[in-house]
């Protein structure tokens, strides 16, 4: 009978590396994780749109042409500007507003769906003289705010703004 080959002594197999591997490259993204969350950040830059200042506008008193107060412009003069408005702002400075050029005089219809201030919405003659102030208009609403009466400009400002300042019927802008 041939001599039957020796057996050779039970070892286990080895593991592969590959769970260890693993395990520290979890370990690792843990760590990083850990560290780049609790890097300080920097103040987020404002969301939406910001304030773009186009001139100066000077409000006078009808009877006097005393000056009742300036505010900084930004003007909306095309469709696209017109159609986004103050849409999708969070604030506006007391001194500031938007003056849109509609082109032509008609009753004019705005609305607030997107626009997060509220406002005061003074609609203006070719003349440049007041013609309607809507005060205090709701925010994100679908709610026609009308003129009734022919405007070719319109200025937005924050809500009490006219009430603040007295403005009435016939007082003029001047830009």
């Amino acid at each position: 009978m041939p001599n039957p080959t020796p057996a050779k002594p039970y070892q286990p197999k080895k593991k592969g590396q590959g769970k260890r591997y693993f395990i520290i490259g979890l370990l690792a993204l843990a760590l990083i994780s850990f560290i780049l969350t609790s890097i300080p950040r920097a103040t987020p830059p404002p969301t939406g749109p910001v304030f773009r200042d186009d001139g100066d506008l000077t409000l006078l008193r009808a009877d006097t042409d005393e000056v009742i107060a300036t505010l900084d412009i930004e003007i909306a003069y095309d469709e696209a500007s017109i159609t986004q408005g103050l849409m999708y702002r969070e604030s506006m400075a007391d001194d500031q507003g938007m003056l849109f050029l509609m082109g032509d005089e008609q009753p004019r219809s705005f609305w607030m769906l997107n626009t997060y201030v509220t406002l005061d919405i003074i609609f203006v003659g070719a003349d440049q003289r007041i013609v309607k102030i809507r005060e205090n208009t709701t925010p994100k609403s679908t709610e026609q705010v009308l003129s009734i009466v022919p405007a070719a400009y319109v200025l937005e400002v924050n809500a009490g703004y006219a009430k603040t300042h007295g403005l009435q019927e016939g007082d003029r802008l001047a830009w």
